[in-house]
């Protein structure tokens, strides 16, 4: 199985600096196309589109990158793509009724559930003291952010339920998307195609659902517009393929801390692009936030337990 062969060091330090560069940029650049086309299921769209053309554009061109489709494929696609429109529904709600502070302490926590689920059901060992100690920095010192930064603010127990709702779906789809990776022979390539392709779909009825259809007529597009929508595209290509290639070689519990340093990163980086009134302190805890998650080491499979034998029976 393709999630059981070994990988060097080398390999799975490549490929999580490849999301990550293209996680971080991701960000700044969709941040940049929205203010410049200010639709975002339509820039969404277009991304979506363009990484499943790609896929076809390859496979046109000879390089054999899709198997023949079948349920075997298709139906975890849907399943993955039905946790992610969930899941991006679910996090629009809960950026309504909470502010960005309850979201980054949500997502914090994030990867201490995932490697329980990881325990619980993908046969991997708990993290050791080292792993521990990481988490637990993460989750510190990202706390220590929200308290110096935004503090936390949820409105009512609905506002906690829809945070609850997406925080669940979100680890649901991190340890879903590795089983994937272990149990569905397939490249990656092939991977890029079904989650885009599938997102499509949900994405052209958010775009009816959040009225963005009536603001079609009076859109004014500013001068780099088109420049941006590109490189988003581009980008949106590069985080595909970089995010299916690193959950292949990486547990799910690092994929995820991969995505909150990520966050971590970016917001250290906007500060400094974009300055505000964040505080010394707050700077000094994104900073130790990604440094202890730099400490996280993959846990192991766990080994079988030993058979046992009845009497009479022999080796």
């Amino acid at each position: 199985m393709a999630g059981d062969k070994a990988v060097s060091l080398r390999e799975k330090a490549f490929w999580i600096l490849a999301y990550s560069v293209c996680s971080s940029s991701m960000l700044v650049i969709n941040k940049l196309s929205v203010q410049s086309l200010p639709l975002p299921t339509v820039v969404s769209g277009a991304q979506l589109l363009i990484s499943a053309a790609v896929v076809v554009l390859l496979q046109v061109c000879g390089q054999n990158v899709l198997g023949p489709m079948d349920k075997s494929k298709v139906l975890p696609f849907m399943l993955y793509t039905a946790m992610f429109a969930g899941g991006l529904y679910a996090n629009m709600k809960a950026l309504m009724l909470t502010n960005v502070g309850a979201v980054i302490a949500a997502r914090s926590c994030l990867p201490v559930i995932v490697c329980i689920i990881e325990w619980g059901f993908l046969g991997r060992s708990l993290p050791g003291p080292r792993s521990v100690l990481s988490l637990t920095g993460v989750v510190g010192f990202a706390a220590m952010y929200i308290k110096f930064d935004t503090g936390v603010a949820v409105k009512g127990v609905e506002g906690y339920v829809w945070l609850f709702v997406w925080w669940l779906l979100l680890a649901l789809q991190m340890t879903y998307g590795k089983w994937m990776t272990e149990k569905i022979e397939m490249t990656q390539w092939e991977r890029v195609f079904y989650t885009n392709a599938f997102a499509i779909p949900p994405t052209i009825v958010l775009f009816f659902a959040t009225g963005e259809n009536a603001k079609v007529s009076d859109l004014v597009m500013g001068d780099s517009a088109w420049f941006w929508l590109a490189a988003s595209c581009a980008m949106g290509v590069g985080i595909s393929y970089s995010g299916w290639r690193s959950r292949s070689v990486i547990t799910a519990t690092t994929f995820t801390l991969v995505g909150v340093l990520n966050k971590m990163a970016t917001i250290a980086f906007t500060v400094v692009v974009w300055p505000n009134d964040t505080s010394a302190l707050s700077i000094v805890s994104l900073i130790f936030t990604i440094l202890f998650g730099l400490l996280y080491q993959d846990a192991p499979k766990r080994k079988p337990a030993p058979a046992r034998y009845g009497k009479g029976e022999h080796v």
